[in-house]
């Protein structure tokens, strides 16, 4: 008679918002691995409803550790986006409140800075091993090279180097991860507001020419890469368009993607670029 296998843990996810932590829940499943999604109320696509999942209110830490803890979760992944903490959208529970000295602290720091604290309290204080989601869902992971059959001009090239100089002086420090560049000007810089409102202002700038301009999205010098990659979906690509802009790079393996060939294909329909640029760019290795 040969030994059961032992039953996998769930991998715990706790899901912002968007279709990732949704993919990476189907990705999980597929591999035959039992999930668990803490979903944050205001926030998460009603899709994590497919899969077993309980709701938190936005800085309810306590009851989302305990929640993940009641299923079982060792490894947890921190999927999808959510806004800044402030004090119009949080609302602290106890076990936040009993720490105030060191949440107050996080709150000092840049979003980097603030994942970073996020991470090592979970991990050190609870026990929980923080995961890439890309670890889980492969698929995710931005590849290099052109995603699509259009390509970047020399003008388009000059405006990614520029922009890329720009990400990475914010980026060191801790101030976003993209930048709007055309015709050697800067038009925009992303801040927390994210990347779809960095658009939704080019797109509003009087007196845009055409086709013109650049997005650039990279990871922060040094940042806490298991969370908060640079993420690029259908919605980038009609907001770039929608922006006038020419295109858009990301770094390859330093972003995340939904649907890449969908991206690719709708970038086409819409005469945008898309493009992987060498990984290790949001570094200063390329």
């Amino acid at each position: 008679m040969s030994a059961s296998r032992p039953e996998k843990s769930a991998l715990g996810i706790v899901a912002g918002g968007g279709q990732l932590p949704s993919i990476v829940a189907e990705a999980a499943v597929a591999e035959g691995r039992p999930v668990f999604i803490v979903g944050i109320k205001g926030w998460s696509d009603a899709a994590i409803t497919e899969f077993p999942h309980a709701w938190v209110r936005y800085g309810a830490l306590g009851k989302t550790i305990e929640l993940l803890k009641q299923a079982g979760c060792r490894d947890l992944v921190m999927i999808g986006p959510l806004d800044r903490p402030t004090l119009f959208n949080f609302r602290p529970d106890m076990t936040v409140l009993r720490s105030l000295v060191r949440v107050l602290g996080l709150l000092r720091r840049g979003d980097d800075g603030l994942l970073s604290g996020t991470v090592r309290y979970f991990e050190e204080t609870h026990g929980f091993h923080i995961r890439p989601a890309e670890e889980v869902a492969a698929e995710l992971v931005a590849p290099a090279g052109s995603l699509t059959v259009i390509k970047p001009s020399l003008a388009d090239e000059t405006d990614i180097q520029l922009a890329i100089e720009v990400v990475r002086e914010r980026g060191a420090k801790d101030l976003g991860q993209g930048a709007v560049i055309a015709g050697g000007q800067i038009l925009d810089v992303e801040d927390n507001t994210g990347t779809d409102e960095m658009l939704n202002r080019v797109a509003r700038l009087p007196g845009r020419p055409g086709k013109s301009g650049v997005l650039v999205k990279l990871p922060k010098p040094g940042q806490e890469r298991r969370i908060d990659l640079p993420t690029l979906g259908l919605t980038t690509v009609e907001n770039a368009a929608a922006a006038g802009l020419a295109g858009i790079a990301y770094e390859a393996s330093g972003a995340l993607i939904a649907n890449i060939e969908g991206v690719g294909r709708r970038a086409d329909e819409l005469g945008l670029f898309v493009v992987g640029l060498p990984a290790g760019t949001g570094d200063g290795g390329a």
